[in-house]
């Protein structure tokens, strides 16, 4: 790979630049392997369908840690792509059986904070930035600690902190 942005494109993306759907712009959330994403994928579903937006679904992979590896480096870089598709495409189901729209799935490689910032820098749709916020002894999380502090000033949107330890009754009952 040439180290270029890597993206999913959606029909729904064609979709929502014609007007159809309705201009509740894109609800943006970070995926991962954690419970509070979940939280806050179902979250943002709610909020897109009430809103008549669409949500975003962010896998970031880190690749930096392979760098020095050489020709490792590619079939890594490969799997680790191939793993986070696999991932985005279950987390798209779930946002769809919320709210019966297809989200816009993106995968990009590097720092997730840079590439967050990145990611909504460059698309005006994106109203809100969801996240889920840890209820483990370790805090609320990097992305939650980082953008409710001194990563705040660098985002052009409000950031929206759904507590980890919600389920599905009391998200419903939120949005």
């Amino acid at each position: 790979m040439d180290g270029t942005n890597n993206h999913i494109i959606d029909a729904q993306i064609v979709e929502k630049q014609n007007g159809r759907r309705g201009d509740g712009g894109v609800y943006l959330v970070v995926a991962d392997e954690t419970p509070e994403f979940q939280v806050a994928l179902r979250y943002a579903a709610h909020m897109a369908r009430v809103h008549r937006g669409y949500v975003a679904i962010l896998q970031v992979i880190n690749i930096d840690d392979f760098q020095h590896w050489g020709s490792v480096e590619e079939r890594m870089r490969k799997e680790l792509r191939e793993q986070a598709e696999k991932f985005i495409w279950n987390s798209a189901r779930t946002a769809n059986d919320v709210n019966g729209t297809m989200p816009i799935l993106l995968i990009e490689e590097g720092n997730r904070t840079d590439v967050l910032i990145d990611v909504i820098n460059r698309d005006q749709a994106i109203r809100q930035l969801i996240l889920g916020g840890g209820t483990s002894s370790g805090g609320p999380g990097a992305l939650v600690t980082y953008f409710t502090g001194k990563g705040l000033g660098k985002l052009r949107v409000p950031v929206v902190v759904v507590p980890g330890h919600l389920d599905e009754a009391a998200i419903d009952a939120l949005a």
